[in-house]
């Protein structure tokens, strides 16, 4: 196998681990990790000797979203300032260019929905806003029972243009409640809910996911595919492609909201900290959403 910067991938019999491995950034999502990972699956989906992948994240969280900080790639566009007597010679509009952008981060994440072989996320810590979308591409997800789920950053910046295909999975009324508040649910409640198919202690995580990897591998790679892309087939057919799609062009409008100019305001003069403060602050700790009843 490859050595790639910024995941490591491991082997075990019919079974492959993809593990994001930019620990001290929380296995933020940047320009490089995307295509590491990316590149890992296509080294791995040749033969059937690998029928199984399993993705997770190093360090205390599996992805803690995009990366913000300057040069993570995102949050980096800026106001047009090309000039020009003709109307051509003024380039394009921020929001064509965010549009764009975004269209192809959403066939990215439909190229990963549509990988012929199971992958199975193995979530720990925080997993938020793009490692939504992340998981969102995988077929199965198991977590720890402490493992946080959510988008806080709809509190200001914009929405997961792929919604971590939560309308798909837990249904229009609790999408609306964890994208208006932007508030966290832990591993049980999103279990209950549906957003993911089991959480354990997380001492059992790692065990646990492995061998259902392992157990799962005893299905020729035909059988496995066919399962996986049957029953994908079921929701395209609803439309959840095109859903997904549509998700960029809803994102880049909210890209143009004054909320998105503050907050880019702040990160560039007083830091990425002090800007989530000023988004997240109002919420309190975020995790008001989905309280269980007991």
């Amino acid at each position: 196998m490859t050595e790639y910067e910024n995941v490591l991938v491991e082997t075990d019999g019919p079974v492959a681990t993809i593990t994001l491995n930019r620990p001290e950034k929380l296995n933020a999502i940047s320009g490089g990790l995307r295509d590491d990972l990316e590149a890992a699956l296509r080294e791995l989906n040749p033969g059937d000797d690998i029928r199984v992948i399993r993705l997770k994240g190093a360090g205390r969280a599996f992805c803690a979203g995009y990366d913000l900080t300057p040069g993570g790639g995102a949050m980096n566009w800026r106001p047009n300032q090309r000039t020009g007597d003709q109307a051509w010679e003024l380039g394009e509009s921020r929001i064509a260019l965010d549009r764009e952008n975004l269209r192809v981060s959403v066939d990215r994440w439909l190229w990963m929905w549509g990988y012929r072989k199971p992958i199975v996320a193995q979530v720990h810590g925080w997993c938020l806003a793009g490692g939504g979308e992340m998981i969102g591409a995988c077929d199965i997800v198991f977590a720890s029972e402490t493992a946080r789920f959510g988008h806080p950053a709809g509190r200001a910046i914009g929405i997961p243009p792929t919604l971590g295909m939560w309308p798909a999975k837990i249904g229009m009324l609790k999408t609306k409640e964890l994208l208006f508040s932007g508030d966290t649910v832990d591993g049980i409640e999103a279990e209950r809910i549906g957003m993911i198919n089991r959480a354990y202690p997380e001492e059992l995580l790692d065990e646990e996911t492995m061998a259902y990897c392992q157990r799962i591998a005893n299905v020729p790679l035909d059988g496995l595919t066919v399962h996986k892309h049957s029953t994908n087939r079921w929701f395209e057919l609803m439309g959840l492609r095109v859903a997904a799609s549509e998700g960029a062009d809803f994102d880049a409008i909210w890209h143009e909201a004054p909320s998105i100019n503050e907050f880019v305001n702040i990160g560039r003069e007083k830091g990425l900290k002090v800007a989530l403060e000023w988004r997240d602050d109002p919420f309190g700790d975020g995790r008001g959403a989905l309280k269980r009843r007991t």
